[in-house]
C-alpha cells in the first residue's frame, strides 16, 4: 500500500510541471496582444474613400501622412509577423493605423473643402476667358494680324476647350491647368489686338470731322453721298443728309488704317470722289465706280513717308480703287477696293453719279462704344 501510495505521489510531482506550464502558455495566448486588424480595415477604408475624393490632389500633405502612415502600419506589421507568436507586440501597428484614419479623414473633409473653392475660382476663370473670346470674335478677330499672334489665339482657344471640358468632369485640376495656359495665349492674344485697336482709334475725331462735312455738304446741295465704316464692314447711302440705304461690304485683306503703297491690299481712308462709272462691259466686277484715289493728301502723306524711309524707294502709290460688285462673300479679299454684292451694286450704282462724294472712315462709332460689345 505505501509503495502504490509512493508511486501516486511521485507521478503527481512529476505532472506538476506540465500542467503549470500548460497553464503559463494558455495565461500567454489568451493575454497575448492581437492584430489590429479592425483599426487597419478602417485606415485603408479611409484612404480609399480620400483617394476617391482626390485627396491626393486637393489635400496632398495630409493625404501623404495618411499613405505615409499606413504604409508603417503595413511595414511594423510585417516585422511582428517574422516573430515568434508569443514575442509579437502590435502597439505600433495600432497606432500607425489609427493616425493613418485620422489623416485620411482630415484629407477627405479638406479635399471637399479645396475641391469646392477650386471649383468656384474657375467658374470665374471661365467667365471672364469667355468675355475676352467675344470681345475677341466681335471685334478683334477680323483685324489683319500677324500669323504668331493668330496661332497664339487658336491655341489658347483649343486649351480653353479642353479645360471646359475637364471642369464639365469635375476634374478641377486638369481644368485649372489647360485654363490658366489658355489664359495666358489668349490675353496675350487679346491685348495685342487690343493695342492695334487703340492706335488705330486714335483717327476717330478726324473720322468725326470726315463724316459730319460729308454730311453737311450733302445736305447743303441736296445731293447724295457714300459713307463707308470699315470697322463695322457697311456702307450708307445718304441723300440731303438722310440716310436711305445700308449695305454689307468686303474691304481689302489689309483693310486696317489708311492705304500707303499700291500692293499693301488696305482699303484707303480719307474724302474722295466718284470719278467714273462703270458698266459690266467695262469691268471685270459686274459694275464699279471709279473713286480718285490718290487724292493730294494721299499723295502728300506718300512723298513725305517716302523721305522719311516708312516706304521703301521702289515703291509706288497706286490708283484704281472701286467700289464694284461680286461683293457678299463676308470676307476681307480685294486689294483694296470696296465690294457690294451685285443686287446692291446695281441700287447704289442707280442713285449716285459722278461726282458724288465717298468718305471712307475706319469706324462711325468711337471705340469705347464698339468695346462694350457683344
Amino acid at each position: 500500500m505505501r509503495r502504490k501510495l509512493k508511486r501516486k505521489y511521485k507521478r503527481v510531482i512529476i505532472l506538476a510541471p506540465t500542467f503549470t506550464f500548460i497553464i503559463v502558455i494558455a495565461i500567454l495566448f489568451l493575454t497575448k496582444d492581437k492584430p489590429p486588424t479592425e483599426e487597419i480595415k478602417i485606415a485603408r477604408e479611409k484612404l480609399s474613400a480620400a483617394k476617391a475624393a482626390n485627396a491626393h490632389q486637393y489635400s496632398k500633405n495630409l493625404y501623404k501622412s495618411a499613405t505615409a502612415s499606413y504604409d508603417s502600419a503595413m511595414y511594423y506589421w510585417g516585422l511582428e509577423n517574422k516573430k515568434f507568436y508569443l514575442f509579437r507586440k502590435y502597439d505600433k501597428v495600432q497606432a500607425f493605423a489609427q493616425k493613418s484614419a485620422k489623416f485620411a479623414s482630415s484629407a477627405l473633409g479638406q479635399a471637399d473643402s479645396n475641391s469646392k473653392s477650386l471649383k468656384r475660382e474657375l467658374e470665374e476663370k471661365i467667365r471672364k476667358i469667355q468675355r475676352k473670346i467675344d470681345i475677341f470674335q466681335a471685334n478683334f478677330d477680323k483685324i489683319p494680324q500677324i500669323d504668331e499672334t493668330r496661332k497664339q489665339y487658336n491655341k489658347g482657344k483649343i486649351l480653353f476647350g479642353e479645360g471646359k471640358l475637364a471642369f464639365e468632369k469635375a476634374n478641377y485640376i486638369v481644368a485649372e491647368q489647360k485654363i490658366d495656359n489658355a489664359s495666358r495665349l489668349i490675353e496675350k492674344s487679346y491685348n495685342h489686338a487690343n493695342s492695334i485697336l487703340v492706335n488705330y482709334f486714335e483717327n476717330y475725331p478726324k473720322w468725326q470731322r470726315w463724316v459730319n462735312n460729308t454730311l453737311d455738304q450733302s445736305r447743303n446741295n441736296s445731293s447724295y453721298c457714300i459713307i463707308v465704316d470699315k470697322f463695322a464692314r457697311e456702307c450708307f447711302l445718304y441723300f440731303k443728309g438722310t440716310l436711305k440705304e445700308k449695305y454689307e461690304i468686303d474691304l481689302g485683306k489689309n483693310w486696317i488704317g489708311t492705304k500707303n503703297h499700291q500692293g499693301d491690299y488696305t482699303t484707303p481712308e480719307g474724302i474722295y470722289k466718284i470719278v467714273d462709272k462703270k458698266n459690266s462691259g467695262r469691268t471685270q466686277y459686274y459694275k464699279a465706280m471709279l473713286i480718285n484715289y490718290p487724292n493730294d493728301e494721299d499723295k502728300a502723306r506718300f512723298a513725305q513717308n517716302k523721305k522719311n524711309g516708312t516706304i521703301p524707294s521702289r515703291k509706288r502709290i497706286g490708283d484704281l480703287i472701286e467700289i464694284h460688285g461680286h461683293g457678299g462673300k463676308g470676307a476681307d479679299w480685294t486689294q483694296g477696293c470696296i465690294a457690294l454684292a451685285n443686287e446692291d451694286i446695281d441700287k447704289i450704282y442707280a442713285r449716285v453719279s459722278t461726282g458724288t462724294t465717298v468718305t471712307i472712315v475706319g469706324s462711325l462709332r468711337p471705340l469705347s462704344e464698339i468695346m462694350k460689345l457683344p
